[in-house]
């Protein structure tokens, strides 16, 4: 299996030259229009050949360029939509929908965005007047791979913060001083990422010898995702049924040109083994080689130092909503989440496994690791300590597994979404038949019939955790208003559990009982004992507030969102 990082890939990242995007900056380092690279090397000449090229363009898929969002910033899209139960402090400002432009990590994931796009940018515009006896066609391919990746950016920023500054050359900005831009419509921000998928889609290759770069299936299956989220819009004056028509098209492009997804084992998607393997149609490359060079979920997430050499996730777990969406037979919930009874042979070895209790204590009776409100903690990302998986956990937040941005199964219920178009349901034959893919995978009965509805829980269940879940509460909301996606959070997705609902242990529970399913009792107000009373989200959470520390740099920010495209 094809990975990115090679033993010195570190020092690899630190001679590329992103010199070129600070080169005379007149910025302050808290600007969002500025990175601060690690190094810097200018040569007039640097770009001799295509390997060259390929080593610079290794930077858009680096754990290090996407620390700031993937570490800080993504996982939070799962407590704003109810998926994660966390309440601490500034990160619990996302699950109780209460975030404000002094947010630390809208900040973080800001700047995180923003980083990327510099380094695309500078690829784009500053890279190819460095080539030197270079091919036109892989200078073509290079600039087609950033403008790839700039559009995946650009469409997290059009849902998280909606209208938002489009930066397209960061050299020529800060060249012209030209540093306080006014926000872009959230339209705008779409129809600029098409531009750059339809030109990647163009000049990248069908396939890669490096299975982790962009590829024509790699533009087309973001292409789709865009499409999709255009065509949801009733407010924008898109022909809708000519954009769902097009993303049907790109996702069958993709699922024809990969295996059958059922071929994919959903239990070991999230391990290292399937680091670039065929579910993968975009994922951040991780390494274990230090502080934002690897994943961090496994520390921000796991249980406890019984399964993990350094954690804090004690805390999180997937909320009772999310639990009461899967189906005792569905594959994919011991793999998304654990609670009572759940063995797993690769955690915790050295002890014959790990059996997942509530209440976990040692010989003496001791409690080794307690439980949460949810009585049950986050599976998904959970790799284990270093001896339980050959070395592949730093001790600096460093996992070598690879997060995903997007992965096949992405790819089979778009397709699904996009043939049921503006509609409620659809029974359309290959639909209905990629749609059962899924369930396929999942041990789960096949359907004849998919309402939207029955779409989106499908999505909980499939992207639980992987930061999916807000993006398709946003196209609910343009499709059908406010209301209708506020409802849908606020019910815990029409189940009737809000996400304050939590386990309380009954009046009389002894030791004895602490691991029995029957010792609790789910409530949902302080009334009755929970912690919190019902949380109920408002519309004002549906848009990010711009950072307050770009805000005061940037004013123009402040001012009505301006068209991109001038008619």
């Amino acid at each position: 299996m094809l990975t990115l990082y090679t033993p010195n890939m570190k020092s690899i990242l630190k001679n590329i030259a992103v010199g070129t995007l600070l080169v005379g900056s007149l910025a302050s380092c808290d600007d969002f229009l500025t990175i601060e690279p690690e190094d810097k090397l200018v040569l007039d000449t640097y770009y001799t050949s295509a390997t060259m090229l390929r080593a610079n363009t290794l930077t858009l898929y680096a754990s290090k360029t996407w620390s700031n969002f993937h570490m800080n910033f993504q996982w939070k899209m799962d407590m704003i939509n109810g998926d994660m139960w966390y309440t601490y402090d500034a990160e619990g400002q996302w699950f109780f929908g209460s975030y404000t432009a002094i947010n630390a990590y809208i900040d973080e994931g800001w700047k995180g965005l923003y980083n990327v796009i510099a380094f695309a940018n500078s690829i784009i515009n500053d890279m190819p007047g460095k080539c030197s006896g270079v091919a036109q066609e892989d200078i073509d391919k290079a600039v087609a791979e950033a403008r790839c990746v700039r559009a995946l950016c650009y469409w997290w920023i059009a849902e998280v913060w909606h209208d938002a500054p489009i930066v397209y050359n960061n050299t020529e900005n800060i060249s012209n001083s030209d540093l306080d831009l006014p926000r872009n419509t959230q339209k705008s921000i779409y129809q600029f990422a098409l531009d750059d998928l339809n030109y990647a889609e163009e000049y990248l290759p069908e396939t890669d010898a490096d299975a982790f770069r962009c590829t024509k299936q790699t533009a087309r299956a973001f292409r789709a995702k865009l499409l999709v989220t255009m065509a949801s819009h009733s407010d924008y004056g898109y022909d809708r049924a000519a954009l769902y028509a097009q993303a049907a098209q790109d996702c069958m492009a993709v699922m024809d040109a990969n295996d059958w997804l059922t071929n994919n084992d959903f239990s070991t998607l999230f391990d290292v083994d399937a680091n670039n393997g065929p579910e993968s149609i975009f994922a951040i490359q991780c390494a274990v080689q230090g502080y934002s060079y690897g994943n961090a979920h496994n520390v921000a997430w796991s249980r406890s130092s019984v399964i993990a050499d350094q954690t804090w996730g004690a805390g999180k777990g997937p909320t009772i909503a999310l639990q009461k969406l899967f189906d005792s037979t569905d594959k994919r919930r011991k793999w998304t989440y654990m609670t009572n009874g759940d063995y797993y042979p690769n955690l915790a070895k050295a002890s014959g496994g790990y059996t997942y209790y509530y209440v976990n204590r040692d010989d003496e009776g001791n409690i080794v690791e307690d439980r949460n409100e949810v009585n049950a903690h986050i599976k998904k990302y959970i790799i284990g300590k270093s001896a339980d998986c050959d070395g592949n956990v730093g001790i600096n937040q460093d996992a070598a597994n690879n997060i995903y941005l997007m992965r096949l199964a992405d790819v089979y219920l778009l397709y699904t979404e996009a043939i049921m178009g503006t509609a409620s349901s659809t029974s359309d034959a290959i639909a209905i038949q990629r749609f059962n893919a899924v369930r396929d995978r999942a041990g789960l009965p096949q359907v004849s019939t998919v309402t939207y509805e029955d779409l989106m829980k499908e999505r909980l269940r499939e992207f639980a955790f992987e930061s999916q879940s807000w993006f398709d509460t946003q196209r609910l909301r343009y499709r059908e208003g406010d209301q209708a996606a506020l409802n849908w959070i606020n019910t815990g997705y029409h189940t009737g559990y809000n996400r304050a609902s939590q386990y309380i242990a009954k009046d009389g529970m002894d030791q004895a009982d602490e691991n029995r399913d029957d010792s609790y009792i789910i409530v949902q107000s302080k009334a009755e004992y929970a912690m919190y009373d019902p949380i109920i989200l408002t519309a004002d959470a549906f848009v990010c507030p711009i950072p307050a520390s770009v805000s005061t740099s940037s004013p123009a920010l402040a001012g009505d969102p301006v068209d991109f495209y001038v008619e």
